[in-house]
């Protein structure tokens, strides 16, 4: 007799097909095994098998990866320390009984020259130049020197000794610098600095040079009677310095001594501050060679002295460049970290789709020159026994491509849309494992596998057919948009940004653009809404006045008093037919300043009528009131340039795009208006309706009717009617300019947002108006068309 089961409660029995449902979550197919039913297992185990291949097949999970395979150029290999270079180094050591202590006990550590390799012997080069090139201050006048970590450089004052500057007829001295107006254009200024610490004076700032002569500070250190000074060039005339009293004097025949590195006034005494590595006036501070570097030298001008040399100048570079490394660990740590990231260099498409969209990734672009640094120890000098120099040039600087946002989050949204597609199989495996597992328990029908998948296709027929064009759309239009909507929510900006990281910012654009006092806010957050109070004004007038105007022609044509209507239809209808940029552009070059209109204007006198009612040939700032409004230009009307008076401006716009935009509702409306039913009017006749009521009662309602669903999308068409604003106006006038985020006065949403990506990079704000044009048009549009008599009736 099989044994009972009756202690057991029915939530007990559910927790079996619970785990049969979680089996399939992890293999998928494995619950639909363990339900018997192995037809549909091995259906989900295939896909299954796909997905796992594709993460697979696109990763580096079995490989070996370094962030070293970045840098530019091939190693050396340990087969060159332990043949070339010992080989140099034995010679001498035999000949010349050369030996280097440190490098002594670098070989024993290793347990001889044997396992030398190229990893350990540039660890032992970075140690051997870090052991002899401590940080010092060196007393200039004595030549002692004192280690960083066992002097007191308190109150320490740096000396200036390279600067131009200006001085006026007072002595008093002044530095040149750039400074950004609000409206993004830079200006040169001088403002009062002391001589030898370079301390500003902010309250006393000129505009220009006049009545200031050059004074140039050389850089270079003279000794005289024990008192140092700095040659400089005082309005053409050589000086000199004195560095602890700034007086100027003149002297015969001082000593010229060598100074590398900046010097500082501590308690009255000059010291020289050495940092190997440092840069100071345009010049990276040396690490000094040691014994070791002058055989390492040597060795690689042996190397590079023969024609089957395989190693190149960028080779030798990258050698520096892991040197550099060793000498600084915590960059080092940053760089083997961040370029050799398992996600980005290890992971498949879907793992690492998931981390990119999530990251954006993390190492930055970068160019290394901290290498520069070991010139004088690893190549050498005119001053060096074995220089280097002529067998190889070193790369200055080097780049480091980073990870690049751009395309990282174009390939995960690819990872992510693609699992998702994988997902739905998924789902549908675990929650088919469940049911039918449930089914069993409950003794209920369950279908075989093959009635099972004819039941599926019988019933979701409509999807399996619908499907690959899903696949295909979402791939085609889902993903460009989704992409273009997250850029709203980064920090992306800039030409370096397509090439180089940036990051999530939240909806830090999107407040910015109610912030009118600092960062974004304080150029687009005050242009935002100017934009778009224009773009209302515009798409509400540039559409009411085509549709008025086609309406008023098709009335005009329909009258029965007009002779040769086709005629006057054809001809009317040109417009049209003729390419808008090319109307567009015609309109720009007829209505420019100095073009044809006002050209025939000024013929006909009516400049001279303007001038006399004071629209033009007056001065803007002696206007005031509706005279302002009423302002024309200076010496020509400025149809489309006027920075003035923008209003009219956008007043010659809107009346413009009436000629390019009537005809399409004039042969519409046409049309309509032929189909109106003869008896509606004969009615109205009878019951005394004259021209205006049956216009206003009978015709504006029916086309009205017929044309509502037109006359929104031409509205959301105006809305982004980027040719009529970018050929005629270019967004002008007043564009451009940084403190009004770059829009101008006739820009509206759409050309300001294709400046802002085009013209100024500014990817990220673009974006937060491409997602508010979205929101606002598709919102009204929606709105208006739910609302019309022709959708409520379909």
């Amino acid at each position: 007799m099989p044994p009972s089961f009756d202690f057991v409660t029915e939530d007990q029995m559910k927790i079996f097909s619970i785990l049969k449902a979680i089996a399939s979550s992890i293999i998928w197919g494995f619950g639909q095994l363990l339900n018997g039913q192995y037809l549909k297992a091995l259906f989900f185990f295939i896909l299954f098998a796909g997905f796992i291949g594709l993460e697979l097949g696109t990763s580096h999970y079995f490989t070996e990866t370094s962030a070293y395979t970045k840098l530019p150029g091939q190693d050396f290999g340990d087969s060159w320390y332990t043949d070339g270079f010992m080989a140099e180094y034995n010679y001498n050591k035999a000949t010349e009984g050369f030996s280097y202590a440190p490098f002594e006990d670098y070989l024993t550590s290793i347990g001889g020259e044997q396992n030398i390799t190229e990893e350990s012997f540039i660890a032992f080069l970075a140690q051997d130049l870090k052991d002899n090139n401590p940080i010092t201050y060196t007393n200039i006048a004595t030549g002692q020197v004192y280690l960083n970590d066992d002097f007191d450089s308190s109150g320490k004052v740096l000396l200036i000794r390279k600067q131009n500057l200006y001085q006026d007829d007072q002595g008093i001295y002044y530095l040149e610098r750039n400074v950004t107006l609000e409206d993004g254009t830079n200006k040169k200024e001088y403002v009062e600095t002391t001589l030898l610490t370079g301390v500003l004076n902010e309250n006393n700032i000129k505009d220009s040079l006049d009545g200031l002569t050059p004074f140039v500070k050389s850089g270079e250190v003279y000794r005289d009677s024990g008192v140092y000074y700095v040659k400089v060039t005082d309005d053409g005339a050589t000086r000199y310095l004195n560095l602890l009293t700034d007086e100027l004097v003149t002297l015969t025949n001082p000593t010229k001594i060598t100074v590398n590195g900046p010097i500082y006034n501590i308690d009255g005494t000059i010291y020289e501050y050495f940092e190997p590595g440092l840069i100071y006036n345009s010049q990276r501070l040396q690490y000094a060679e040691t014994p070791i570097f002058e055989v390492f030298r040597q060795a690689m001008l042996y190397t590079y002295s023969y024609d089957w040399n395989k190693y190149t100048s960028i080779d030798y570079t990258r050698l520096m460049i892991k040197v550099y490394l060793d000498l600084n660990p915590d960059l080092k740590q940053t760089f083997e970290s961040q370029y050799n990231d398992f996600f980005y260099d290890k992971a498949g498409i879907f793992v690492k789709g998931y981390w990119s969209v999530i990251t954006l990734g993390v190492a930055q672009k970068i160019s290394f020159s901290g290498h520069m640094a070991l010139m004088d120890a690893m190549v050498g000098n005119s001053d060096t026994t074995y220089n280097m120099s002529v067998s190889v040039s070193i790369l200055d600087p080097v780049p480091i491509q980073g990870h690049i946002s751009t395309l990282l989050l174009l390939d995960g949204l690819i990872g992510v849309i693609l699992s998702l597609f994988f997902l739905i199989f998924m789902i549908w495996g675990i929650r088919d494992a469940y049911i039918v597992s449930e089914k069993k328990r409950k003794k209920d029908l369950v279908l075989k596998d093959v009635a099972y998948f004819k039941d599926v296709y019988e019933n979701m027929f409509e999807y399996i057919i619908l499907s690959p064009a899903m696949f295909v759309l979402a791939f085609i239009s889902i993903m460009p948009i989704a992409f273009g909507f997250i850029l709203a929510f980064t920090n992306i900006a800039g030409n370096e940004s397509m090439t180089n990281t940036f990051d999530w910012v939240g909806l830090k654009n999107f407040l910015s653009l109610f912030n009118f006092t600092s960062g974004l806010g304080s150029s687009f957050g005050e242009a935002f809404w100017r934009v778009l109070g224009w773009t209302v004004v515009w798409a509400i007038f540039s559409t009411f006045t085509v549709f008025f105007g086609g309406f008023f022609q098709a009335l005009v044509l329909n009258s029965e008093k007009v002779v040769f209507r086709k005629l006057w239809r054809t001809i009317l209808i040109l417009p049209w037919a003729i390419p808008a940029l090319l109307s567009q552009m015609v309109f720009s070059v007829m209505f420019n300043e100095f073009g044809f209109i006002n050209a025939f204007l000024q013929d006909i006198g009516i400049y001279d009528i303007l001038r006399n009612l004071g629209m033009l040939g007056v001065n803007f700032d002696t206007l005031s009131g509706l005279s302002k409004l009423l302002y024309l230009g200076q010496d020509n009307i400025q149809w489309f340039s006027n920075p003035f008076n923008p209003t009219f401006v956008r007043t010659t716009l809107i009346v413009v795009n009436i000629w390019l935009g009537f005809p399409y509702f004039m042969a519409l409306m046409t049309g309509v208006m032929t189909a109106i039913d003869a008896t509606l009017y004969e009615a109205a006749d009878i019951d005394g309706a004259n021209r205006f009521q049956k216009i206003s009662q009978i015709t504006m309602p029916l086309v009205l009717y017929s044309t509502a669903p037109i006359l929104i999308m031409t509205f959301s068409g105006n809305f982004n009617n980027f040719g009529v604003i970018y050929f005629i106006t270019g967004g002008g006038p007043n564009t451009g300019h940084a403190s009004r985020g770059y829009a101008g006065d006739t820009d509206i949403l759409i050309s300001w947002m294709y400046k802002l990506t085009v013209d100024y990079s500014t990817y990220n704000m673009a974006s937060v108006f491409s997602v508010l044009i979205f929101l606002f048009v598709g919102s009204i549009t929606a709105w208006n068309l739910s609302r019309t008599r022709a959708f409520t009736e379909d």
